[in-house]
C-alpha cells in the first residue's frame, strides 16, 4: 500500500511540474541550408532545460509549418501516440515557422501550491480575484493548454512569415524578425490573447549560450501589449502565460467531475540569435 501512495504521489508532482512550466518547441538546429532535414521536439521544463512532452497526438489542435511556399500540416508526420519528434523539411529559403497548439487539460492543486504557482508566473490577476471572490483557501481547479511557435532561418536573407496570422489564442509576435538583427539589439515583441493585445503581462526572455548556461530576463507588456528585450548569442525563448476564469475563456468538452474555475494559457516562442 505505501508503494501505491509513492506512485500517486509522484503522478501528481510529475502532472504539476508538467502543467506549471514552459513548453516550447526545439528544433535540432536554427540556421539551416535550403533542402535541410531537421528534427523538431515540444518539451516542457524549468528554465530552458526540459525533458520530452508525453502529451497525447489526440490532443494536438495544430501543428503547421509556415514557409514561403505556404502552410503543411505536421501532424501526420507523427509516429506513434505522443507529441514525439517531427522530421521538418526546409526547401526553401527565408524564414521558417512552426506553430504548435493543444486542447485544454484538467489539473487541480492544493490551495498553497495553487498559490505558490500564480505568484512565481506573475498572475496577479488571479491571485486579488481569488482573494476577492473568497476562494484563497480553495484548491485551484484549472485547465491548461499551450500554445508554441519556434523560427528557423534558411538561408541568409529573413523573410516575412514572422507575421504570420498562427491562430493562437495566447500568441508571441515579433514586431522584427529576429533573424533580421544582431546581438546586442533590440527586439520588440507583442503579446496577442484571443486576438488583442495584451497589457500588463508578464514576459520572460532566456538565453541559452553555446556552453549551456541559462540567463533569465524578464518585463512587462505596455498599453499595447509590447515588450522588448536585448538580443543575446545562443538559443534564444520568449515565453508567457495568462490565466482567466474559465466561464470566459475557451472551456469546453470537461470530463464530468472536473469542472475547472480557471482556464490558462501558455505561449513561448524559440529562436536562434548570433
Amino acid at each position: 500500500m505505501k508503494h501505491h501512495y509513492w506512485l500517486t504521489g509522484l503522478f501528481l508532482t510529475l502532472s504539476v511540474w508538467a502543467a506549471a512550466h514552459e513548453f516550447w518547441l526545439q528544433p535540432t538546429r536554427f540556421f539551416a541550408r535550403p533542402g535541410d532535414v531537421i528534427q523538431v521536439r515540444t518539451l516542457v521544463g524549468e528554465h530552458f532545460s526540459g525533458e520530452p512532452s508525453e502529451g497525447k497526438k489526440n490532443r494536438i489542435v495544430q501543428y503547421k509549418h509556415y514557409s514561403a511556399l505556404g502552410e503543411m500540416d505536421l501532424s501526420p508526420a507523427l509516429s506513434g501516440d505522443n507529441y514525439g519528434d517531427v522530421a521538418v523539411k526546409l526547401t526553401r529559403p527565408g524564414t521558417h515557422m512552426l506553430v504548435f497548439a493543444n486542447t485544454p487539460k484538467f489539473i487541480e492543486l492544493a490551495p498553497d501550491k495553487f498559490l505558490d504557482y500564480l505568484r512565481e508566473d506573475g498572475l496577479d490577476n488571479v491571485i486579488a480575484l481569488r482573494k476577492q471572490r473568497g476562494d484563497t483557501a480553495k484548491p485551484g481547479r484549472e485547465l491548461y493548454q499551450r500554445c508554441a511557435k519556434t523560427l528557423i532561418q534558411v538561408g541568409d536573407t529573413p523573410g516575412k512569415t514572422v507575421q504570420q496570422t498562427a491562430n493562437l489564442p495566447l500568441d508571441i509576435v515579433p514586431v522584427q524578425n529576429p533573424y533580421a538583427l544582431k546581438a546586442g539589439q533590440r527586439l520588440g515583441l507583442q503579446i496577442r490573447f484571443l486576438g488583442k493585445p495584451l497589457a500588463a503581462a508578464r514576459v520572460r526572455y532566456w538565453v541559452k549560450n553555446e556552453a549551456g548556461n541559462v540567463q533569465e530576463e524578464e518585463s512587462r507588456t505596455n498599453a499595447n501589449g509590447q515588450a522588448q528585450f536585448t538580443l543575446k548569442s545562443g538559443q534564444n525563448m520568449v515565453s508567457t502565460v495568462r490565466m482567466i476564469p474559465a466561464e470566459a475563456g475557451l472551456s469546453t468538452g470537461q470530463p464530468a467531475g472536473q469542472l475547472a474555475e480557471w482556464h490558462s494559457y501558455w505561449g513561448s516562442l524559440t529562436f536562434g540569435c548570433r
